[in-house]
């Protein structure tokens, strides 16, 4: 049976092989399994833990205390469930489907526009505004993220004097992950809270911004579908992203229609009107929303990237229990 240190320096061996750009860690895995014949599902929580220590490492000139070794014998508590959501999603099989056609269109759109952005662990990603206070920036890759934090965490000599693998978080870092003092090897795992995916985001802001000519073939088709779709909902119950949630007295305040219940896509779009309304996105970076006064009363920031809108919404809708 390969054992964990066996495993480490073959995976250490194929990251530094490995373009950090482009790689992920579904292909990283992949390419472990073809090298020693084996299946290493199961091995997936250990595998991603280990390469956010390496990628940690390889960008914060060195394990303070012992380098590969120690990180060798860290001890992996992750579950499956613990696994990130890139990889699991990398894994899946194509849906197949009547919009199998227009999914491929979309899909080269993606596959283009990821192609700009760059992807693997150097893909951009949005910040929470606690880390964009920190950074400076609204758009990171995940990997200067975390370099640019040991910067800090040097620059302010926050290492315990004592080990130097625990962080005594001042003022900024507290704001961040909300405790007193952080181990660097949980460190990783805290930010992913505030490191999300762009193009949920961007899609649905893009679906705001279509050409008008766009919007009214659009318009005219929704039209022709709404029967259809009344009809289906009749049947089916709504879930997901287009089910009606109960949301917040602070929301329903804010939009000031009645309405005690909204979907989430419903809500982004509202939102997005308001921006345009009242003229909140900043000239010199339209992705950018100043916030006015009830902005500011309801998501408690000054600002924030528009893409992030549907993460500060989520506190103002309420799962009913079961």
């Amino acid at each position: 049976m390969l054992t964990d240190s066996e495993l480490l320096e073959r995976l250490h061996h194929v990251l530094r092989t490995s373009d950090l750009d482009t790689a992920t860690g579904a292909t990283v895995r992949r390419r472990l399994e073809g090298e020693l014949g084996i299946d290493l599902s199961d091995r997936k929580p250990y595998i991603r833990q280990q390469i956010d220590l390496y990628l940690q490492s390889h960008y914060t000139d060195g394990n303070p205390e012992g380098g590969d070794k120690e990180s060798e014998n860290v001890k992996v508590e992750e579950s499956d469930n613990g696994e990130s959501v890139s990889e699991e999603a990398e894994d899946q099989p194509e849906e197949e489907g009547s919009d199998s056609d227009e999914k491929k269109i979309d899909s080269k759109k993606t596959t283009a526009n990821a192609k700009k952005r760059g992807g693997g662990f150097s893909k951009p990603c949005s910040l929470s505004p606690q880390l964009q206070k920190l950074t400076g920036e609204t758009e990171m890759a995940r990997t200067e993220v975390v370099k640019k934090i040991w910067a800090y965490i040097k620059e302010k000599d926050l290492q315990n004097p004592e080990n130097k693998r625990k962080i005594l978080c001042d003022e900024m870092l507290h704001e961040v992950f909300r405790v007193k003092s952080i181990d660097m090897f949980q460190m990783n795992k805290a930010l992913s809270k505030h490191i999300w995916p762009i193009e949920e985001e961007e899609e649905l802001e893009n679906a705001d911004t279509v050409e008008p000519s766009d919007k009214s073939k659009q318009n005219k088709r929704r039209k022709e579908d709404e029967p259809r779709q009344q009809e289906k909902r009749k049947h089916t119950k709504g879930s997901g992203f287009a089910s009606p949630i109960s949301i917040s007295d602070e929301l329903a305040q804010f939009f000031d229609t009645g309405e005690t219940e909204l979907s989430r896509s419903e809500a982004v779009k509202r939102m997005w009107e308001y921006f345009k309304q009242n003229d909140l996105q900043d000239p010199s970076d339209k992705r950018r929303i100043i916030c006015d006064d009830k902005l500011k009363e309801l998501f408690k920031v000054d600002s924030f990237v528009g893409f992030t809108v549907s993460k500060l919404l989520a506190a103002h809708f309420i799962k009913e229990k079961e």
